[in-house]
């Protein structure tokens, strides 16, 4: 499988399909594929005992029923929680899934972005595991990794050759659009700027780089159509139907 689309962006379901289920869940993931998303967006946070748990936040307060630093618990302690339950009582007993479980849940059948929230020295040791699991599951040609933070991207340039990696960027950092990764030591193929930042003369000043431009958070029908004609390679959204 050709990981990049020739004819139209790619849909990436941003924590699964998470306008219809909670997010970063097994069911949330499952539902993106049965909307036809091309991939899966999902958020990755080491636990305690260095396990990669899919969580965009660094606690479990707004999306579980329990409480605590996601990086002062075991994997067997937050999954003790409900992930499932405040999004709606249709998906109790959902639980926050490691990336093990994920991959072993969907394997090669499609594309994953895993968004690396790893901001810390003490962080670094989660790359080689997740290095090994990707290794394992013979998953390489199927994953791009992302973070906003530079020391994540180099720590990956500096442990693989083998990966894409690719380079958040938010309204507060849109001088990151004219870089090219080189002055921090990072290899990325891939922009990933907020959807508000990506215009024609954005999309101009990215192919001189030969950047992918992965578009997120973009729900509206409307903005999804501008951003296909603009030529962007990917859109992440909540909604990921087609």
């Amino acid at each position: 499988m050709r990981f990049w689309g020739t004819r139209r962006p790619l849909i990436f379901g941003h924590r699964g399909a998470s306008m219809h289920a909670p997010e970063n869940t097994l069911s949330a993931f499952r539902l993106a594929l049965e909307m036809g998303a091309d991939g899966i967006e999902l958020d990755i946070t080491p636990s305690a005992d260095g396990v990669p748990m899919v969580i965009h936040d660094p606690n479990l307060e707004r999306t579980t029923d329990g409480t605590g630093d996601v990086r002062r618990l075991s994997a067997a302690e937050i999954q003790k929680y409900d992930a499932g339950i405040r999004f709606s009582s249709k998906y109790a007993g959902e639980r926050v899934p490691t990336l093990k479980e994920v991959f072993e849940a969907f394997g090669n059948r499609t594309r994953y972005n895993l968004d690396m929230k790893t901001f810390y020295p003490e962080d670094r040791p989660i790359v080689r595991t997740i290095l090994g699991l990707i290794e394992q599951y013979k998953l390489a040609p199927y994953i791009l990794i992302s973070s906003f933070s530079l020391d994540t991207l180099r720590w990956f340039t500096e442990e693989t050759r083998q990966l894409r990696l690719g380079v958040l960027i938010s309204q507060y950092t849109p001088h990151m659009m004219l870089e090219d990764g080189r002055r921090w030591g990072i290899r990325y193929e891939a922009l990933h700027p907020n959807h508000a930042l990506v215009d024609e003369a954005a999309v101009r000043r990215a192919r001189p780089q030969r950047k992918k431009l992965v578009v997120w958070t973009v729900n509206e029908a409307e903005r999804k159509r501008e951003l296909t004609l603009l030529g962007v390679d990917a859109i992440i959204t909540d909604d990921p139907v087609r």
